[in-house]
C-alpha cells in the first residue's frame, strides 16, 4: 500500500490506434471493432474497482494516455471517470486530461467529452507539415490539425497542449518555425515539443538502417530545440521541463508528479504503476487483460524493479533535474534523509565546471546549454 497521506496520480491506458505510427514504440495495436472497445472500457472499469481496495491516497490527477484514447465514445470515458469518482478518494479539483488524435474527433465529439468531465486535451499534432506528417505514419494532415484546434477552442477548452516532434527526416529550421508558429496561432496553454528517438523495433527505425531515411545531425537537432526555447519564451511561455513549455499556471499537474517522483496508479494493459518504490507492468495483451478483467482472474503484473532508499533518492534528481527549477536541497532532505551535496558533490562540482549545472542558496539546477545535453548529467547520478 502506499503513503496514505501523499496525492497521486491515476494513468488509465488505452492501447488502441487507428493505426500504428512509424516512430512509435508504446503499446498499441489497431482498432479492429467497438466491441473490443466496449471490452476494454468494462475491464478498465474492473480494474478501477478492484484496484481501490488498496489505494487509500487522495487522487488529485487523472490522464488518459494511449494509444488514442480519444477512439473512446464520451459515454464510455463518462463511465470510468465514474469509476474513479466512486472509488477513490478526490484531492481538490481534478485535473482529468485525455490524449486526442485529430483524425479521431469533430466539434460535437468534443464537446462531449467537456462535458462528461474532460477538463484538458493533449492533443498530438506532431507537425503542420503535411510532408512531415507523412513521414511519421500520421492519420491527419496539417489543415485536419488545425480544425481540431478551432473546434477545441470552440468547445470552450481553455486548458490543453499541443503535442509537437522535430528532429524529423528532412526537417528544415524554416518548417520547424512554421510548425511553432501555426501553433501559436490557436493560443494554447501548452506546448510539448520532443525529440524524435526511435526505439530499434520500429519501422521508421528501420529505415534509418537501411538508408531509406536518414535523421538530423545532433546540431541541427540541437538548433530546432534552442529555436523552440526562444520563441516560446517571445510568446510568454514558461520552460518548466526540459520538453515542456505553458502559460503560468497551465503545467501539466499529472505529468510533474512524474517528474517529482511521486507515485502513480496505473490501469489498462501496458500501463505502469510506481508505488512504494516499485515500477510494476501490467503485461501486454488486450484479449488476455479482458479475460482476466471479466473472470477475476488476477492480472498478469510484472516487477519492473523495486528500488532501495539510495536508488529512490537518485531517481528522484534524474527526474528532478528535468525541471527547470530544479531540486531544492532542504526539500530533498527532509524527504530522502540524503544531503545532495555530501553525497554528490563531485558529480555537481565537475558539471558546474562544464557548464551544465548552476546551484545557488537553495537548489541547483541545469544551464540552458545543458538541456539538450541531460543525459550527460543524468548519467552521472544512477546508482
Amino acid at each position: 500500500m502506499a503513503n496514505s497521506s501523499a496525492a497521486i496520480g491515476i494513468y488509465i491506458h488505452i492501447p488502441f490506434c487507428l493505426h500504428k505510427c512509424e516512430y512509435c514504440d508504446f503499446y498499441s495495436l489497431p482498432i479492429t471493432d467497438a466491441e473490443v472497445l466496449e471490452n476494454y472500457t468494462r475491464s478498465i472499469i474492473r480494474e478501477l474497482e478492484h484496484r481501490a481496495e488498496s489505494i487509500k491516497n487522495p487522487i488529485t490527477t487523472v490522464f488518459l494516455g494511449g494509444g488514442t484514447p480519444s477512439l473512446l465514445k464520451p459515454q464510455q470515458v463518462e463511465r470510468i471517470l465514474a469509476a474513479v469518482f466512486a472509488g477513490y478518494k478526490i484531492s481538490g479539483e481534478l485535473e482529468i486530461s485525455l490524449e486526442t488524435n485529430p483524425a479521431t474527433v469533430n466539434l460535437q465529439n468534443i464537446k462531449d467529452l467537456k462535458s462528461v468531465g474532460v477538463n484538458r486535451l493533449s492533443i498530438g499534432v506532431q507537425s503542420f507539415n503535411d510532408n512531415e506528417l507523412k513521414a511519421l505514419g500520421r492519420m491527419h494532415g496539417g489543415l485536419e490539425a488545425r480544425m481540431t484546434l478551432r473546434d477545441v477552442v470552440r468547445a470552450g477548452f481553455n486548458n490543453y497542449n499541443i503535442d509537437l516532434i522535430y528532429g524529423l527526416p528532412n526537417q528544415t529550421l524554416a518548417s520547424w518555425q512554421d510548425t511553432l508558429n501555426s501553433a501559436i496561432e490557436f493560443n494554447p496553454q501548452h506546448i510539448s515539443a520532443y525529440l524524435l528517438q526511435l526505439d530499434d523495433s520500429t519501422p521508421m527505425a528501420q529505415k534509418v538502417k537501411t538508408g531509406t531515411i536518414s535523421l538530423l545531425d545532433d546540431e541541427a537537432e540541437a538548433s530546432l530545440y534552442y529555436t523552440a526555447l526562444e520563441f516560446l519564451a517571445e510568446q510568454g511561455f514558461h520552460h518548466y521541463e526540459i520538453s515542456n513549455f505553458s502559460r503560468p499556471g497551465y503545467e501539466c499537474r499529472h505529468n510533474l508528479l512524474y517528474w517529482q517522483a511521486r507515485e502513480y496508479l496505473g490501469i489498462g494493459c501496458g500501463a505502469v504503476s510506481y508505488i512504494n518504490g516499485q515500477r510494476h507492468l501490467n503485461q501486454a495483451g488486450v484479449n488476455k487483460y479482458i479475460d482476466n478483467c471479466r473472470t477475476g482472474r488476477p492480472l498478469g503484473i510484472e516487477i519492473l524493479e523495486t528500488m532501495t532508499p539510495r536508488q529512490m533518492a537518485a531517481d528522484a534528481i534524474i527526474l528532478g533535474l528535468r525541471l527547470s527549477e530544479g531540486i531544492k536541497f532542504k526539500e530533498f532532505k527532509d524527504r530522502f534523509g540524503f544531503d545532495i551535496m555530501g553525497e554528490h558533490r563531485d558529480v555537481i562540482t565537475n558539471c558546474q565546471d562544464k557548464g551544465l549545472l548552476q546551484m545557488d542558496k537553495e537548489s541547483f539546477f541545469l544551464t540552458k546549454k545543458a538541456y539538450f545535453l541531460s543525459n550527460q548529467v543524468f548519467n552521472q547520478f544512477i546508482v
